[in-house]
């Protein structure tokens, strides 16, 4: 056995130990990753014997291994000759009904592009045989998945970040022809992207012969209302050009000159001049005066009551103000007229017994395809106005507003009008304008069947027991809800409530707003808000709010709960508790566990490093196909565990975010409710207005006022 490394060895010793047939891989040309692979495998009760082969590297038995364990049919990808990546991609496509293994001559990278574009029912082959690469047809996939023809402006020389911009500006509705050309580079696409999106003149820049840098200085310029042929020249470097824009947004540059009697200044670009006498009570002859200022260039607008003080000897050293320009007024800023309500209020209006009135909280407005949503107005020319010298000053003209983004809308070729090019739902949020599928039903029963709608839904009626109601927008309903479901993409707003009488769940990636709730169980990805909830589940990614009491049943809320009452007289057992989102403990478990595996792997690596390295000299294992696959593999995983260490940093902050959050009662805590908060539970016993918090998921602190 001496034949054996030590990790060789372990790795022998631990199959024995698990009774599992090592003699399949007990075999001194296996490396000792390779033979934990084979290990793993056969305690996992896999038939991997076909496959145990010293020229199948370890991350290739890793591929077969798993499609073995998947089910899928491992003899599309199992060759030697394919590299694992390739594994990868085929692995993963059959995983998903998809067969690539037929495009394997490609790249990795494009296959997983190909894979990816068959998941989606798109097609990009035309792309692939034209020799695009997986850059660029990442993002020729993300074009046609949000129905953009990127045919006619692209070609195989554009890197794919210049496609990206492309693939922005046509998502945008914008002219991208002013700069699809491979004269740009990807960064100046940008920067004149930028400027049609701002309404902005870019044919002030748009020219090759500018750098990207020296582009955006004219595109800040030209966002700021200035009169930016002061600085864009191509003379100037971009670090140049900005100096001489902040010098103009400032007002311009002061200028002082020294005369025999006087020092003169100028402020604010040469709007204002100003003189400091030399001496004291002086008089001065006024056509010397005047001669001087004219030499000077001062001519314009000169105060002529400080000229004849300054000629009587009126004066001492402080500055006197000897002439004034006329100042340039800023043009008014565009704007945008828009043609529905936007700013909807979706909150519920409290009530004075603390009830909440759902139904008179607005909701959303209905457009029907034509009509005219938003019309944007320019930003107006700036007045002139006139320095010390006479010389016109130009205006700042007015701000331009960005095109609005969103979807289901057409805008005018002249970028001004929208108009709702579906019927539906109108909003606008943050300066994204859409239009959602909307859907007006009445009743919804078995009779008439079940909903699953790619939009809004608005159910004026009463939902039924056993009726479902699916949405990709949101749902609100003015009835009554039974014992039915209702799964929405958005958030959910029940006017009326619902009594599930133990068979009903309501599910929403948004918010979720009712009347009350009764033996019903909801789940949340945001916050619930609920007048009354009765023997209910209540889980939240967010926080539960409640505007008058939870009796019975359980509450799970990750972020904390602000409720009036907990529990009634009769002691109704009543639980709530702060509790870590599962989804985000199981991400924790499984990121830990893969970095322990992947420190494994490390180890090994690491130790078949050493042998190579003390068997054979630089020149020769650099060149070993074994040696490049080891390293590659230690710097792969390397990347892998800094990246997962961050996302369990991230995760981890998030628990300790609800370790710390609070449960507000500021009603009554009945006897029969329990809180708990991490480590620390809380039995009420009838307290008034109490503040629970944890402290580190281990203690609970009551404020009993």
């Amino acid at each position: 056995m001496a034949e054996y490394t030590s990790d060789q060895l372990f790795e022998i010793e631990e199959g024995k130990k698990a009774s599992i047939d090592t003699s399949l891989y007990e075999n001194p040309d296996f490396l000792a990753i390779q033979m934990r692979q084979i290990r793993m495998a056969l305690t996992s009760g896999l038939d991997v014997a076909p496959y145990v082969r010293p020229e199948y590297d370890w991350m290739q038995m890793e591929e077969i291994f798993t499609g073995l364990e998947e089910g899928v049919d491992v003899s599309l990808f199992a060759d030697p000759s394919l590299p694992y990546e390739k594994m990868h991609q085929v692995r993963r496509g059959l995983l998903r009904g998809i067969d690539i293994s037929g495009d394997v001559k490609y790249s990795a990278g494009v296959l997983k592009q190909l894979r990816k574009s068959k998941e989606e029912n798109i097609d990009i082959k035309k792309y692939v045989e034209e020799g695009y690469d997986p850059e660029q047809l990442y993002q020729i996939r993300l074009g046609l998945n949000h129905g953009i023809e990127l045919d006619g402006y692209i070609e195989t020389d554009f890197r794919g970040a210049a496609i990206s911009e492309i693939r922005q500006g046509l998502e945008e509705d914008i002219d991208v022809t002013t700069y699809a050309d491979i004269k740009f580079g990807w960064r100046q696409m940008r920067e004149i992207r930028f400027g049609l999106e701002k309404r902005l003149d870019i044919s002030k820049y748009a020219n090759p012969y500018y750098d990207w840098e020296q582009m955006r200085e004219i595109r800040l310029g030209l966002a700021e209302g200035l009169d930016v042929s002061r600085y864009s020249t191509l003379m100037f470097t971009s670090n140049e050009m900005r100096k001489r824009r902040i010098i103009l947004e400032e007002g311009g540059e002061d200028v002082s000159i020294s005369a025999d009697d006087f020092e003169l200044y100028t402020t604010s670009g040469g709007i204002e001049a100003f003189i400091t006498m030399k001496g004291e009570g002086k008089k001065i002859d006024r056509d010397s005066l005047i001669d001087s200022l004219a030499e000077m260039e001062v001519t314009y607008g000169l105060i002529e009551e400080n000229i004849d003080k300054i000629c009587r000897g009126e004066y001492d050293n402080r500055p006197i103000p000897i002439a004034r320009g006329n100042i340039p007024r800023k043009g008014a800023d565009g704007w945008y007229e828009f043609f529905f309500n936007t700013e909807i209020d979706r909150k519920p209006k409290i009530l004075e017994d603390g009830s909440v009135d759902y139904q008179t909280m607005e909701k959303y407005t209905v457009v029907k395809e034509g009509d005219v949503l938003a019309v944007y107005h320019d930003a107006e020319e700036g007045e002139e106005g006139h320095s010390v010298n006479g010389a016109a000053i130009s205006g700042k003209k007015g701000i331009e507003q960005e095109l609005l983004k969103g979807q289901g809308f057409a805008l005018s070729e002249d970028k001004h009008t929208y108009t709702a090019a579906i019927e539906g739902m109108v909003e606008l949020k943050g300066g994204i304008l859409n239009v959602i599928k909307h859907l007006e039903v009445g009743d919804v029963t078995l009779a008439t069947g079940n909903i699953d709608f790619d939009g809004s839904v608005h159910v004026k009626g009463n939902v039924e027991n056993g009726a479902v109601v699916k949405a990709a927008g949101d749902i609100v309903v003015d009835g009554n809800v039974g014992g039915a479901e209702i799964i929405s993409e958005g958030s959910v707003t029940l006017n009326r409530g619902m009594n599930a009488g133990r068979h009903g769940k309501v599910r929403a990636k948004g918010n979720i707003m009712s009347k009350f709730f009764e033996s019903v169980i909801v789940i949340c990805d945001n916050d619930i808000e609920v007048t009354n909830s009765v023997n209910s589940l209540l889980r939240a990614k967010g926080w539960i709010r409640s505007t008058r009491s939870i009796i019975g049943g359980k509450a799970f809320a990750s972020k904390g709960y602000k409720v009036t009452n907990l529990g009634n007289d009769a002691g109704t057992a009543t639980q709530v508790q702060i509790g870590i989102d599962e989804d985000v403990i199981n991400a924790i478990g499984s990121i830990t566990d893969k970095m322990k595996e992947n420190s494994k792997q490390l180890m090994l690596l690491g130790n078949s490093m050493k042998e190579l390295k003390i068997k054979f000299p630089p020149e020769v294992r650099n060149t070993m196909p074994l040696y490049k696959k080891i390293d590659n593999a230690i710097y792969t995983i390397n990347k892998q565990q800094e990246e997962m260490q961050k996302e369990k940093e991230r995760l981890n902050l998030q628990v300790l975010f609800s370790r710390e959050a609070t449960i507000t009662i500021d009603g009554i805590a009945y006897e029969g409710v329990t809180c708990i908060l991490g480590k620390g539970r809380w039995d009420a016993a009838g307290e008034r207005h109490v503040t629970l918090k944890g402290t580190g998921g281990a203690m609970v602190n009551v404020t009993n006022n």
